[in-house]
Parts: C-alpha cells; sequence; structure tokens
C-alpha cells in the first residue's frame, strides 16, 4: 500500500456564503492524500496501473474552477466523492484551504479535511 500526496495546488474559485465572495472570488488551496497499493503499478513501472495525477489535478481544477459553493465543506465533499468514483483506489484525502475568510480575526486561512473510502479497500 502507498499514499501519493498531491500538495497544495491552487485555483482561484468564487466560494463563500457573502455575495462579495461569489462576486470578487479568492484563493484556494487542496491537498489530494491518495491510498492505493502502488504494487499494482510499481512491478511494471507502467502509468496506466498507477493513478496519473495529471488527471487527478484536471478533476479539482474543474471543480474547484468550474462552479460556486457557498460552503467549502460541501466543496471538499463533491471533490472527495468525484475523485473515489474516477480512480480505483482504497482512500482518498481532500484538504481544502481558503485564504480569505470574512472574520474579523487575524489567521492564515480555514482549512477542511475530507476522508472516503474508495470502492477497492
Amino acid at each position: 500500500m502507498g499514499i501519493l500526496t498531491i500538495k497544495n495546488l491552487v485555483f482561484y474559485g468564487y466560494h463563500g456564503v457573502q455575495d462579495f465572495e461569489k462576486e470578487l472570488g479568492g484563493r484556494f488551496e487542496v491537498d489530494v492524500k491518495i491510498q492505493y497499493p502502488f504494487s499494482r503499478c510499481a512491478s511494471e513501472d507502467t502509468l496506466h496501473k498507477a493513478v496519473d495525477y495529471q488527471e487527478v489535478y484536471a478533476v479539482v481544477k474543474e471543480m474547484v474552477t468550474g462552479r460556486k459553493y457557498h460552503l467549502i465543506e460541501t466543496l471538499a465533499s463533491h471533490l472527495a466523492e468525484a475523485l473515489v468514483e474516477q480512480f480505483e483506489v482504497d482512500k482518498i484525502t481532500v484538504i481544502l484551504r481558503k485564504k480569505k475568510v470574512p472574520i474579523d480575526a487575524v489567521l492564515d486561512y480555514v482549512e477542511v479535511e475530507v476522508t472516503r473510502k474508495g470502492t477497492h479497500s
């Protein structure tokens, strides 16, 4: 078993409850951790049995930039569900960070984490 991690994908999206968040948008960062048996691809050293991270990137980019969500919890959940449906994996964890949040506080970001089990676990 192994874990493929794609760290800190950065996108500009229009997610949030406030009108200005939907209009002005903001920066979102995504990490994806994918657990699957590396033995299925490592023994033959071939991509077609591996999880192609270019394809993972394409799914994440489409979902973060192609639609507006009120909640980052919803976006992270939909991302995790889409990824476990598309790839033969045991488990996927999506971590989503929102850099600018409309609260009166000094902070780096707000982060949510969602894990889904694949059908191959």
